[in-house]
């Protein structure tokens, strides 16, 4: 187990090289090259600070890398930064396939990219689980005051922000003077009082996968659409280190490899997407421009690569004409109401409401958070209502969905929901969800809608005559609530 680990630290730690990057002034500007020989202190430790069984390592990168003309200058460490999950993603990935090789052991669907060992009795998960429970504790809560602070869910982006500043604010002082005996004594204890022996327990879960396994191209394929389909359920855009992260988490649990060859492969499989599925929006490469080794100038900072797909582009090509169609048609039947409520509204505010209750098919609500974008919209929902019009709402969670028909007083549901009512071929769409012509949709926090989504939306909504009101942040913040 700990050859295993040490083995895929290794690779993480060796890909990390691999995208070491150093910036140095040339000519004037400042440029990004490439870096070799990061030097790191790695720290392996065996339990978790309420002293379960978790073996981990430290790892500290000091601040130097060895630029190409010999020098010793700073690590540009933004990938580091910016890609930790990509790191987590590589670790588990390249730690499954090494025990899987080694002691043949088999995987729990993997959850966020990582999976528990199969065979190992979910009581006992839980019994030395004490610091996730502390952790899921500490998330719900920091969950509760964001969505009562801003009225919405967290973006994925947001919701990372929360579950790590969850790990340092629930992290307990580290426990001293327990040696090593004292600790696996006190597990077998611990163990023995759930009815488990250790030697069964571990005998229950090695041996259970005996033929060596790789990759082949049906898997390969497979892989690919699944990284491709992750990455725009999420996004429209996406870095290459991204896309190498969706990848390791498409790995199959049964893939039986060497951490430093699966982190090679999976790098190899990132750059023959990017050319091959994908379609590179970075700018052009200036003629004689030296480049580095991922092909990029060296005037282009490494982490401002920009990859979407083909039907992402063309998705959002439709989505621009719809919106111009329904824009050019509510300017000649877009008059605001005249007996609306808006009593206590701000003038933005009022606005807003205005252009809810109007009758242009398509409006925009656009305002940061904390701006009152949901008191704007519940007197023009009750005006809507109070006319016959039907108004439904759709949200990106269940749990926002349920926020905003609270506030609003209209039926709401998730968008994922609304769009599959209406692709069912087995039947049509439920009462609810089956809106009449004129009816007006909400969309809750617009801007964290995959363009996928949006377009499916715009092609429901003209061929329903729905009306449409999207409302969002112009730029999601990543906040943190303590």
């Amino acid at each position: 187990m700990t050859g295993a680990h040490e083995r895929a630290v290794d690779a993480v730690l060796g890909w990390v090289e691999s995208q070491a990057h150093t910036r140095l002034r040339r000519r004037g500007h400042v440029v990004c090259v490439d870096a070799e020989g990061i030097v790191a202190g790695v720290f392996r430790q065996h339990s978790s600070r309420r002293l379960d069984p978790q073996l981990h390592t430290h790892a500290v990168i000091a601040n130097r890398v060895r630029s190409p003309d010999g020098r010793w200058l700073a690590l540009d460490a933004r990938t580091v930064k910016m890609d930790q999950r990509t790191l987590s993603g590589l670790y588990h990935a390249g730690l499954r396939a090494e025990l899987t090789r080694r002691l043949g052991v088999a995987w729990q669907p993997p959850v966020n990219g990582i999976a528990e060992i199969a065979g190992v009795d979910p009581e006992v998960l839980a019994e030395f689980s004490q610091r996730n429970r502390e952790v899921e504790k500490r998330v719900g809560e920091k969950l509760d005051r964001f969505r009562d602070a801003l009225e919405r869910e967290p973006t994925a982006r947001e919701l990372w922000h929360l579950e790590r500043a969850a790990v340092v604010d629930s992290r307990p002082s580290k426990q001293h003077g327990h040696t090593a005996g004292q600790l696996h004594d006190g597990w077998r204890m611990r163990l023995a009082a759930l009815g488990f022996e250790p030697r069964d327990l571990v005998g229950n879960a090695v041996g259970r996968v005996r033929r060596p396994t790789g990759i082949d191209q049906q898997t390969m394929a497979q892989m690919v659409d699944g990284a491709l389909e992750a990455l725009a359920e999420r996004q429209s855009t996406w870095r290459p280190v991204e896309l190498v992260r969706e990848l390791a988490a498409q790995v199959p649990t049964h893939v039986t490899a060497q951490p430093d060859r699966l982190c090679g492969f999976l790098q190899e499989l990132a750059g023959h997407v990017t050319a091959n599925r994908c379609v590179d929006l970075s700018p052009p490469i200036p003629a004689n421009a030296v480049l580095r080794r991922d092909g990029r100038p060296i005037s282009e900072a490494a982490v401002d690569r920009a990859l979407t797909t083909p039907s992402i582009l063309d998705e959002e090509e439709r989505i621009v004409e719809w919106a111009e169609r329904q824009r050019r048609f509510g300017g000649m039947v877009g008059t605001p109401p005249g007996d609306l409520d808006i009593d206590g509204l701000s003038p933005g505010q009022a606005a807003a409401c205005a252009s809810v209750a109007g009758m242009a098919p398509l409006e925009l609500i656009v305002g940061p958070a904390g701006s009152g974008k949901t008191t704007a919209l519940t007197p023009a929902v009750h005006y809507l209502q109070e006319r016959g019009l039907v108004v439904f709402g759709v949200a990106s969670t269940a749990v926002a969905a349920e926020v905003l028909a609270t506030e609003t007083t209209m039926p709401a549901d998730t968008l994922d929901k609304v769009l599959h009512e209406h692709s069912r071929p087995d039947r049509p769409p439920r009462a609810v969800y089956d809106l009449p012509r004129g009816s007006t949709v909400i969309v809750d926090e617009a801007g964290t809608v995959s363009t996928p989504k949006l377009a499916a939306l715009a092609r429901l909504a003209e061929h329903r005559g729905w009306r449409v009101v999207m409302v969002g942040d112009p730029r999601p913040a990543c906040l943190l609530y303590t």
